[in-house]
């Protein structure tokens, strides 16, 4: 079933695609510019199901390091790419990724107990980090970067380039 989206519903997809790409950017920018940032705490304070693979990842230097990176760049660079509408959907779905890993190291599960509200309140199963997580996937399976976006210009220079390869056959 094809859907065609209005003026207003494609600008307003666009703009939450730019949001989402600053909030990431930014958070791997400030991230990037705190000496000696480490998500080391974050990992060895992990309470999800999966808190000793991440408690595991904190305990070895190596892959410390590469997590760090990971979290840095990779926040950054989805970002960027979502901001520029460029690889749209794979950005998205890197975004989502990361996201995912950081609802997963510390998820708001009531066997953990509640906890005392805070700046943001308290929630139970459902916080804005995996809001934002569900949000990236559904940029991942729209056509953002169709609607506004260096993606407009990758996909008419791959079916010139096609076109130029089918001739030649």
């Amino acid at each position: 079933m094809q859907v065609s989206l209005s003026l207003l519903q494609q600008f307003l997809l666009v703009l939450l695609r730019f949001a989402v790409g600053w909030h990431l950017f930014y958070q791997g920018l400030g991230k990037l510019w705190i000496v000696g940032w480490s998500a080391k705490g974050y990992l060895e304070n992990a309470s999800g199901p999966l808190d000793n693979v991440f408690q595991a990842v904190a305990a070895r230097p190596a892959l410390m390091n590469l997590a760090d990176f990971a979290v840095v760049w990779g926040l950054m660079l989805a970002g960027l790419l979502l901001m520029l509408g460029l690889f749209s959907r794979l950005a998205a779905l890197a975004g989502f990724l990361l996201l995912f890993l950081f609802f997963a190291a510390a998820p708001p599960m009531p066997y953990l107990g509640f906890s005392v509200p805070g700046p943001e309140g308290s929630e139970l199963y459902v916080n804005k980090t995996l809001i934002e997580a569900l949000l990236l996937i559904v940029l991942a399976v729209l056509p953002t970067g169709q609607m506004a976006g260096l993606d407009i210009l990758v996909s008419g220079w791959r079916r010139r380039r096609k076109s130029v390869f089918s001739r030649r056959n």
